[in-house]
């Protein structure tokens, strides 16, 4: 009989109501209480949870309760910490979203906590539902792309402005906080791409050069517009854009044999010298064609489109994964070392923005 896992949601709104439905659809999995300082979102969450009728409250004491086997905390960074670690220290197994806090000394105290801990404790990152992520770690591994020189990525929203404007009319919300978000658009969405391009390639960011501005969202302390151009240990270089007021998103990895292009979340474009590809997802059937240079890959393009944040069935669904992790007492496949990696690298580039500096990565 499959051991049935019972969870704690510490933080019921915002991105948690993307993927509640991963532990409902889960036989093996029971919600047993929604916790939030608004008690109308924990309601909320509840409601979707209704066949195991969750307690819904504001009080996070719920959480650390002896039936109590799962933590997921999806609350403001700088609740990270306190939260985390009484988890922990409580015997659970956590599940924090990214970033691991608004510090990196506060990061690096839960990475404490969790390295004392015979439980699993990890870092929930979204984009490791797809598919295409693992793909992309696939093709670079084999060579397909020979070796990689530059990757770059694109990851803007717009909802800076949203939240400026609030603040402007008097409802402050804590990403508009540099205490509590630790930074603005590029802690918040650099550290996805930081940590995908490192385990894609198996390099790792050791030098950072940084531009941060806030140009359209006066209501926010933080940065709306940042730039950071980043040295790996093996020469390779990333460049990443991030923006609050602005939207788009493109990742992008270039090799000395092919490239990869994917816009959109949706549109893919492949080239490579070295052959086929038959992924999970991506399809690609090789040819040659000259050009500048010599003969190079022949581009093909393709459709490829991210499952949905609250597909249960999906087994790359990082919720999933990760209760299977903690049911079956192997490692959290995203550890909280990893996270405070990037975080470190996320730093490194502030550093450099407010120094003019380039700075190194420790």
């Amino acid at each position: 009989m499959t051991r049935r896992l019972n969870v704690s949601f510490v933080g019921s709104g915002g991105m948690a109501g993307h993927y509640l439905s991963v532990y409902r659809d889960l036989a093996w999995v029971r919600v047993l209480s929604c916790i939030d300082v608004n008690p109308e979102s924990a309601g909320r969450a509840a409601e979707i949870l209704a066949a195991d009728a969750p307690l819904a409250t504001s009080d996070y004491n719920h959480a650390l309760a002896d039936a109590v086997d799962v933590v997921v905390i999806n609350t403001p960074n700088h609740l990270h910490k306190p939260q985390a670690i009484a988890a922990i220290e409580a015997g659970k197994h956590v599940l924090l979203q990214k970033p691991v806090a608004a510090k990196l000394e506060d990061a690096e105290a839960i990475a404490r906590a969790a390295g004392r801990s015979p439980r699993t404790v990890g870092l929930y990152m979204s984009y490791f539902d797809q598919p295409l992520m693992h793909d992309l770690q696939d093709i670079v591994r084999q060579g397909r792309l020979g070796e990689v020189v530059h990757c770059y990525a694109r990851l803007m929203h717009r909802g800076g402005m949203m939240w400026s404007r609030e603040a402007l009319e008097g409802k402050r919300t804590w990403r508009g906080s540099t205490e509590q978000t630790g930074g603005g658009c590029l802690i918040q969405l650099a550290v996805h791409y930081i940590h995908i391009f490192e385990w894609i390639t198996g390099a790792r960011v050791v030098r950072a050069t940084g531009f941060t501005r806030r140009v359209h969202c006066p209501g926010l302390e933080g940065e709306d517009l940042a730039t950071a151009l980043l040295q790996m240990d093996s020469g390779a270089m990333i460049t990443l854009d991030t923006a609050w007021c602005a939207d788009g998103e493109e990742l992008a990895v270039h090799g000395t044999c092919g490239r990869i292009v994917y816009r959109g979340n949706r549109r893919l474009s492949m080239a490579s010298s070295a052959g086929p590809f038959d992924g999970r997802v991506v399809r690609y059937s090789g040819g040659l064609t000259e050009a500048f240079g010599g003969p190079v890959g022949v581009e093909q393009t393709m459709e490829v489109v991210p499952p949905g944040f609250g597909d249960a069935a999906n087994p790359l669904n990082q919720h999933r994964v990760f209760l299977e992790a903690a049911r079956e007492g192997r490692p959290a496949p995203v550890s909280i070392d990893s996270g405070v990696h990037d975080m470190r690298v996320v730093m490194a580039v502030y550093e450099s923005a407010r120094t003019g500096r380039a700075v190194e990565v420790r």
